[in-house]
C-alpha cells in the first residue's frame, strides 16, 4: 500500500482486498459524520474527478459511485445493483435503525413488483392531481408567512419549509395535519437520530400509520385520496399485505417530510447570499421553472441510495464482488463537469439539466411533481413577500448526518415587516 496524498481532504490509497485481484482505489470516508457534511461539496468534487468509483474502508465497505456516467448505469441497472436487500448505510458500530423487512416500499423493491406498487401512487401523485392541489399550498405558505410576516424576522426553515411539506404530505394521506409538528419529529429521529432514536421513533410511526389505515380499510375515501389507493394496491394480482401497505405510507412520510424541506432550505441559503441571484428571480418569476431544476441539481437533498451487487462484474475499471454494497450517489453525479459545464455555479438558465436528485428509471421519485409545486410556491411566496430577506448567521446550521437527507435545520432572517394577507 502507498502512502496518501495527504493535500486532499479524501486521500486515495490502493487497497488489495483478495490475492491476484487488482487493487482498487479506497478512501476513508464515513458519510455519516459530520466532517463529511462539512466538506461534503469538495469531497465530491474530488472523487468526481479523479475517482468516481472508490472504495470506503469505513460501515463494512462499500463503493462510492460519484461520476455522472457511473451512477446513472448504476441506477438504470436494477439487475446488477439491486434494492430490495439495501436497508441503508448503517453507522459504524451500529445496526440500522431499518431492520431488513421494515423499509419503506416501493423504493426497496426489485422489478418487476417495483413498476406494481408505484401504481398505487401514480393518479393521487401526477401532475393533475398535485395542479388540483396547488392553491391549498399557495393559501398554506401565505398562512405560515403571515404568522411572523409583521414581525421583521424568522426562520425559513422551522416556519415555512419544514411544516409546509409536512401538512401537505398528512393532507394527502387524508389524516390530521395539525400534528404535522409531531410527525416531523419522529421522521426526523428515524432519519437523522441515532439507531436507538430511530428505532423508537419507527416504532410510533408504524403504530400510527396501522391505526390510520385500519380507519380507512372500514371506512375507504375515492380513487384520488392516497392512503385508499395504497390499501388497494395489487402485486401479481394479490392484494399487498398489511406490513407492506404500512411501509409504502412510511415511504410517502419519508419523502414528504424531509427531502422537500431540505431542497427548498438549500435554495433560499443560496438566494440569501447571492443578492443578485435573488433580484434576478425576483425581477423574473418566468426562470422559476428552469431555477427549480438547477435548484435541485446544486442542492440536492437525498444524497444517494445504497444498493447491493448481484453479481461479480467490472464496472468503470473495478472489479466488484457480488453482495458488495454501492453507495449511489445522486447528489454528487450532479457536479459532474463532464456533463455540467461550470458545476458549481448556480445558473437559472441552465438548460437542459439532466441532474438525477429525484433518482432515475424504476426508482425515480413518485413525489416528485408534489415536491417541484410546493418548492415553486414556498420560493414565489417567499421572493413575493420578503424580498429583501437577509441571513442572520455566519453558519447555516444543518443536520449532522449528510449521507441521508443535506438539509439546514434552521435558516433564521431579518427582512422589512410586511402586512398579513386580508382574510
Amino acid at each position: 500500500m502507498t502512502s496518501p496524498d495527504t493535500t486532499r481532504i479524501c486521500p486515495v490509497t490502493p487497497l488489495s482486498l483478495r490475492e491476484g485481484e487488482p487493487p482498487r482505489p479506497a478512501v476513508h470516508l464515513d458519510p455519516h459524520l459530520p466532517s463529511f457534511c462539512a466538506d461534503v461539496h469538495e469531497i465530491y468534487d474530488e472523487l468526481v474527478e479523479e475517482h468516481p468509483v472508490v472504495w470506503s474502508t469505513t460501515n463494512g465497505g462499500f463503493w462510492m459511485l460519484t461520476g455522472y456516467r457511473p451512477v446513472y448505469e448504476a441506477t438504470r441497472d436494477d439487475a446488477l445493483f439491486t434494492c430490495s436487500s439495501g436497508v441503508g448505510l448503517p453507522r459504524d458500530g451500529e445496526e440500522s435503525a431499518l431492520p431488513p423487512g421494515t423499509g419503506p416500499i416501493p423504493i426497496e423493491t426489485d422489478p418487476p413488483y417495483t413498476q406494481q406498487y408505484r401504481k398505487a401512487a401514480l393518479g393521487p401523485l401526477s401532475p393533475r392531481s398535485v395542479a388540483a392541489l396547488e392553491p391549498a399550498i399557495r393559501a398554506m405558505a401565505d398562512e405560515f408567512v403571515d404568522a411572523f410576516i409583521e414581525t421583521g424576522e424568522g426562520d425559513l426553515v422551522q416556519q415555512l419549509a419544514t411544516p409546509l411539506p409536512a401538512r401537505v404530505t398528512l393532507r394527502l394521506l387524508g389524516m390530521d395535519e395539525s400534528r404535522w409538528a409531531e410527525w416531523v419529529q419522529w421522521i426526523h429521529a428515524i432519519i437523522h437520530g441515532t439507531a436507538d432514536e430511530g428505532r423508537e421513533a419507527q416504532g410510533a410511526v408504524f403504530a400510527h400509520v396501522t391505526a390510520e389505515i385500519q380507519a380507512r380499510t372500514a371506512d375507504p375515501r375515492g380513487p384520488d385520496d392516497l392512503l385508499t389507493s395504497i390499501i388497494g394496491c395489487q402485486v401479481d394480482g394479490e392484494p399487498i399485505g398489511f406490513s407492506e401497505q404500512v411501509r409504502y405510507v412510511f415511504l410517502i412520510l419519508l419523502g414528504g417530510m424531509d427531502t422537500t424541506s431540505g431542497l427548498t432550505g438549500n435554495a433560499l441559503v443560496h438566494l440569501g447570499r447571492d443578492d443578485e441571484l435573488r433580484r434576478t428571480l425576483v425581477e423574473r418569476r418566468d426562470l422559476l421553472r428552469t431555477a427549480t431544476e438547477e435548484f435541485l441539481r446544486i442542492g440536492t437533498p437525498t444524497q444517494g441510495q445504497v444498493r447491493t451487487l448481484s453479481r461479480d462484474v467490472e464496472f468503470h475499471g473495478q472489479q466488484m464482488r457480488s453482495g458488495e454494497r454501492a453507495l449511489v450517489l445522486w447528489a454528487a453525479a450532479n457536479r459532474d463537469p463532464a456533463e455540467f459545464p461550470d458545476p458549481q455555479v448556480v445558473d437559472l438558465e441552465r438548460w437542459p439539466n439532466r441532474h438525477m436528485a429525484f433518482g432515475v428509471g424504476t426508482h425515480r421519485c413518485l413525489g416528485s411533481n408534489l415536491a417541484r409545486t410546493m418548492f415553486q410556491v414556498m420560493v414565489d411566496v417567499v421572493l413575493d413577500r420578503l424580498p429583501d430577506f437577509r441571513i442572520t448567521v455566519d453558519q447555516v446550521p444543518r443536520f449532522a448526518d449528510a449521507c441521508n437527507v443535506y438539509a439546514p435545520t434552521s435558516l433564521p432572517v431579518t427582512f422589512r415587516p410586511g402586512a398579513r394577507r386580508p382574510g
